[in-house]
């Protein structure tokens, strides 16, 4: 009998909405935009429908990980009755937090309960910079406890770096502030617009050349310490040459595959990933293999902006992330933010020779 369930290399799950944070680069969709309106459905399931919808969600689909993220997950007073559910079910567990809720003793449980990673932000190596794009004063000093915390009770966790023009020029610091703490590696995503971060796109958005001045920072700290990097937020190969930092990961949309990241909300509603705000419709009502078929899949999936028509690499880059492009432009036609202020003097590449890229995924989601 042929198995008829959806194999997913991860789930994420939103777990609510709420937040003790107000980063000035947040891309969750239900933040209002800079005029104030916002369409998303508000709200989030009690302990008991949160746990129904994800049992739901493993029966109907052949995962073994889940990633937790809200908002703040560590906000959800259930956490643990969910993770006891992943951990019975032989699901693994991510959670990407802030870490201001991240003490000792909250650290030593959830890694009792399963938790395989963290994902924490470290933004500068600066805490005034840090702690301004986290919204937040004392961010800064929570993150870097919380991963004490972690690497003293063996755990494991990522260090993310989201950059901007406010915070490029500190990442090579940032990076070895990483590695010393014990991170395993480091995702380092470019600014990618959406929800608050919208209001901020002309303050924080970096323009091509500082993202490759990033990148060679980045490419040098990976191969002088042996530190995993990865580039999770697509770049275009057609603004910045992959192969000039071989020691780096590209990855790029991963729609319609089992790579996809699709993402729950807090009240069950599926989209195709954490970045969009499409909604592809409800678990409460419709299977999950219903709702990822390729016919419902299909106008997202095969929207590509018409600059990039003729390239070569129009299936694997997709125009870059084609959900921010409809965040902030009202179509996921549009060339999104990256592309449309940076690719003056840029072309489609011709010829697969001239690719110059990597294809593949960055293995995580952003």
């Amino acid at each position: 009998m042929t198995e008829s369930r959806p194999r997913l290399r991860t789930l994420i799950y939103e777990i609510t909405q709420r937040c003790n944070h107000a980063c000035l680069h947040c891309y969750n969709v239900w933040h209002p935009d800079p005029q104030g309106r916002s369409a998303y459905p508000r709200g989030e399931l009690d302990a008991a429908q949160a746990l129904a919808l994800l049992n739901k969600a493993l029966d109907e689909t052949r995962c073994d990980h889940v990633t937790l993220t809200g908002g703040e997950p560590l906000l959800r007073p259930d956490l643990p009755q969910i993770l006891d559910l992943l951990r019975a079910c032989d699901v693994g567990v991510t959670i990407i937090s802030n870490g201001r809720l991240l003490t000792g003793a909250t650290v030593a449980d959830l890694l009792g309960r399963g938790v395989g990673l963290f994902e924490l932000p470290l933004l500068s190596r600066r805490r005034e910079v840090h702690d301004r794009l986290s919204g937040s004063q004392g961010a800064f000093d929570a993150v870097l406890s919380a991963m004490s915390h972690i690497r003293y009770r063996s755990g494991q966790f990522v260090a993310v770096f989201v950059a901007t023009r406010v915070n490029i020029p500190d990442l090579h610091d940032a990076i070895r502030l990483a590695f010393a703490f014990g991170s395993r590696g480091m995702m380092l995503n470019r600014f990618n617009p959406g929800g608050r971060g919208r209001a901020y796109l002309d303050e924080l958005l970096p323009t091509a050349e500082e993202m490759r001045q990033a990148l060679a920072v980045a490419d040098a700290a990976s191969a002088e310490l042996g530190f995993p990097i990865s580039c999770s937020i697509a770049l275009q190969p057609c603004l910045i040459d992959h192969d000039a930092y071989p020691h780096l990961h590209f990855g790029f949309c991963a729609v319609g595959t089992e790579r996809a990241y699709y993402t729950l909300d807090p009240l069950g509603n599926l989209r195709p990933c954490n970045h969009t705000s499409t909604i592809l419709g409800s678990l409460w009502q419709e299977s999950f293999a219903d709702l990822i078929a390729p016919e419902r899949l299909a106008a997202f999936a095969e929207a590509v902006p018409a600059f990039c028509a003729p390239c070569v690499l129009r299936d694997v880059c997709q125009g870059g992330c084609k959900a921010a492009a409809e965040v902030c432009y009202g179509s996921l036609e549009a060339e999104e933010p990256f592309l449309r202020n940076n690719r003056s003097g840029s072309r489609p590449i011709a010829r697969y020779e001239d690719a110059g890229a990597r294809r593949g995924d960055s293995g995580r989601p952003a």
